[in-house]
């Protein structure tokens, strides 16, 4: 009798763990509805002019039609205590920014108060633009944003991740995007990688202290834990069909897996 009620403990504080794991980088976070209108450029907090947004918008567009992918630029006053990586994953899978087959959107996320920002890159695209590649076109972005020039630092993100996507899909934009003096096929890291290591290292070690307490195998726990988080990655990944217009209707259905990278001015 006392083995079984040690077993269902056991059950129970994996249940209690992966329940946790599933909602942290969610909880508690206050994210926008989900924009019906204008969906590529939303600017909450009112620091770009209208020819720009505009411009954006018809771009953004255009990379839908011509790839499927959604590339969405969005600016908040503030993260509200939240860490800029937990609100723009949390934003990308509530708006399910990317088509749901693909899973190739991008987010750009600016957070005005906090001077943060981050690009959130779906699952899809993570080889096209990996956390180096990401880094690096947010430090092309930053000296304008430090100048106050927020117009023309998302304009240049904007098109860095534009021309990115179009590279991987082998379409050429060329004939409603003009290149500026940055070069886009020069985008070395400069990446710190040592957050990037860490954040493994921790999970690991909380797995190892975990699997002690409920007397079960490293391995098995960890196996246990990425067929669940796998599952639920899957989930998220089948939403629904593009919808067709020009900037308007909802988002295709993608999902991030939390690719991308931030940075501060």
């Amino acid at each position: 009798m006392q083995s079984i009620c040690t077993k269902r403990s056991k059950l129970i504080s994996l249940f209690i763990l992966i329940f946790i794991i599933s909602i942290v980088p969610s909880y508690g976070i206050s994210i926008p509805k989900v924009p019906t209108k204008d969906i590529f450029v939303q600017d909450y907090a009112g620091i770009l002019s209208k020819e720009v947004e505009n411009n954006l918008l018809k771009l953004s567009s255009i990379l839908k039609d011509r790839t499927s992918s959604e590339l969405v630029v969005v600016t908040i006053s503030s993260l509200e205590g939240h860490t800029v990586e937990d609100y723009a994953l949390s934003l990308f899978r509530k708006w399910n920014i990317g088509s749901g087959a693909k899973n190739n959107g991008v987010l750009l996320l600016v957070a005005y108060d906090e001077r943060e920002t981050r690009i959130e890159v779906g699952y899809g695209l993570e080889g096209a633009i990996n956390d180096g590649k990401a880094g690096a076109i947010l430090d092309k972005m930053i000296p304008y944003f430090k100048d106050g020039n927020y117009d023309v630092g998302i304009t240049v993100a904007h098109g860095l991740i534009l021309e990115e996507i179009a590279k991987e899909y082998n379409i050429d934009m060329s004939d409603v995007f003009i290149k500026n003096d940055i070069s886009y096929f020069d985008l070395e890291s400069t990446n710190n990688p040592i957050p990037i290591l860490i954040l493994p290292l921790i999970f690991l070690f909380f797995i190892f202290i975990f699997s002690r307490i409920m007397g079960m195998g490293f391995f098995q726990v960890l196996f246990m834990l990425l067929s669940i988080l796998g599952r639920d990655n899957h989930k998220h990944r089948g939403g629904r069909k593009p919808p067709g217009g020009f900037g308007g209707g909802g988002f295709g259905g993608g999902s991030s897996g939390g690719g991308g990278a931030s940075r501060k001015w």
